[in-house]
């Protein structure tokens, strides 16, 4: 009615456990609780021991062991999440024995590195040192001692390193057949040099038919002189070869004048008329 006062309506507030129900319904306390549980997870994971990495586990390796695999990765006791593969890889590669690597993470604390290793091939003596040689000419290792026999199970390096690198390979792991002499004067070598891989590949097949006796007389050195090439000694007798190509023509050629007793000295096969002394 005109003139009347209008009490004003109550506003109604939910209760707190209404209040809570809402909540709950809504979802908004799971997210709040996973949120909280993820914060703790995380916390954890970036602070507990049981992430610091405690083992390096190598593969794939024969000449290397994991301990050089480990030393050269050295990431034990960093946190695995801040561990970059990457780093260990380039680190790994410093080793001349290393071709190839990959390297992967293992939870909790693990790491794993997978390696292809370089493989001596070829013995490669030059001014009283020995070097193992790979198949393709690079040196990776090297032993201040050309008397060491090679049934000799010491490291290949005399001290059981080799450079700053730390890699060491008995000298049974490439008991190769193979020995190229160097007879090049004022030629310093060192590891990771490269001699010439067609002196190698000359030296492999030269042996190969010797040692079926090919020649009826004792293969008793092979030598390499950056200027003759590759050459090999029957005794006192020096037989230079060059290089491999045309090899079939010079051992017909060298077969021939043992046959015919042809006294000689020196020979040079490099080319279709032979030279002799």
């Amino acid at each position: 009615m005109k003139g009347e006062t209008q009490t004003p309506k109550a506003q109604v507030r939910p209760g707190l456990r209404r209040m809570a129900w809402v909540v709950v319904v809504n979802g908004k306390l799971a997210a709040l609780l996973l949120g909280g549980a993820s914060g703790w997870a995380g916390y954890q994971a970036l602070t507990s021991p049981r992430f610091d990495v405690r083992s390096v586990r190598a593969k794939g390796i024969v000449a290397l062991t994991n301990d050089e695999i480990a030393r050269f990765a050295d990431v034990k006791g960093e946190r695995i999440w801040f561990v970059q593969t990457a780093a260990i890889a380039e680190r790994v590669r410093e080793s001349p024995y290393v071709e190839a690597v990959t390297v992967r993470l293992e939870l909790p604390d693990g790491v794993v590195v997978t390696v292809r290793e370089r493989r001596p091939d070829v013995r490669w003596e030059h001014n009283g040192a020995v070097f193992a040689v790979t198949s393709d000419g690079m040196i990776i290792d090297e032993i201040v001692d050309a008397t060491l026999p090679l049934s000799d199970t010491r490291p290949l390096s005399g001290t059981g390193t080799v450079s700053a690198t730390l890699t060491a390979v008995p000298v049974r792991a490439f008991a190769s057949a193979i020995t190229v002499v160097d007879t090049t004067p004022n030629r310093p070598l060192k590891i990771r040099d490269r001699v010439d891989p067609d002196a190698l590949e000359l030296a492999r097949r030269v042996s190969l038919r010797a040692s079926k006796g090919e020649l009826g007389q004792t293969l008793t050195r092979i030598e390499w002189d950056a200027g003759l090439g590759v050459s090999i000694m029957l005794g006192e007798r020096q037989v230079v070869l060059g290089r491999s190509d045309d090899l079939d023509r010079k051992w017909a050629t060298l077969q021939f004048m043992l046959r015919d007793g042809t006294q000689f000295r020196f020979l040079d096969l490099r080319s279709n008329e032979p030279y002799y002394r």
